[in-house]
């Protein structure tokens, strides 16, 4: 999938606590079938553990997602740094198997002794995403919509609604004045008044 492998075969042979540090660039990174994270750069520290190595990895890179208010695309910088356990499937001195570790959906080096740090990025990057982005040209611009209801209103009846305050500037109260503006159309049209 990646160059992002690292062969730690020399490392497995040395004591616990041995490390190793390297850099690594990568052109494009498939997080899924959308979504890309380009420019990724990074370090990567492994130390020998009893089962493995313990990757310490910080990584950066931008990844193309879509604005939730303008449904615009745009560039997210993301900056990832996560440190998970690697564990070894096969004794390096001996060459047999090692019994599967107990850790649900854990990081396996392969039989080669390599790490596949693209695997881990990939899983921590698409963790740090936001759920909902919001391009920088729209995130200090007030939210407007129009809200319409099958059967409430007219058909050709839109209520605007734009806040007028922020929660903080009305002391942590949400304004309410277009809710109790639907709510009081609702009550006269259903003869409730």
């Amino acid at each position: 999938m990646t160059d992002l492998k690292f062969n730690l075969a020399q490392l497995l042979r040395e004591e616990m606590g041995s490390r190793r540090d390297y850099e690594f660039t990568e052109q494009a990174l498939p997080l899924d079938e959308q979504l890309m994270l380009r420019e990724v750069r990074g370090t990567v520290r492994f130390t020998r553990t009893a089962s493995g190595v313990w990757a310490n990895a910080k990584a950066q890179g931008v990844v193309r997602i879509m604005c939730v208010r303008s449904l615009e695309e745009f560039d997210y910088p993301v900056e990832v740094a996560f440190a998970d356990q690697f564990h070894a499937v096969v004794d390096i001195f001996t060459g047999g198997g090692l019994p599967q570790p107990t850790e649900d959906d854990p990081f396996l080096l392969n039989e080669l002794h390599m790490a596949d740090i693209g695997e881990a990025l990939r899983e921590y990057t698409l963790l740090a995403l936001p759920l909902n982005p919001v391009s920088p040209a729209y995130r200090d611009q007030p939210v407007s919509y129009t809200v319409q209801s099958e059967g409430l209103e007219d058909d050709d009846e839109v209520m605007e609604v734009a806040p007028e305050r922020s929660a903080e500037q009305d002391g942590g109260e949400p304004d309410v004045q277009a809710l109790k503006a639907w709510a009081e159309r609702h009550n006269r049209r259903s003869g409730r008044s």
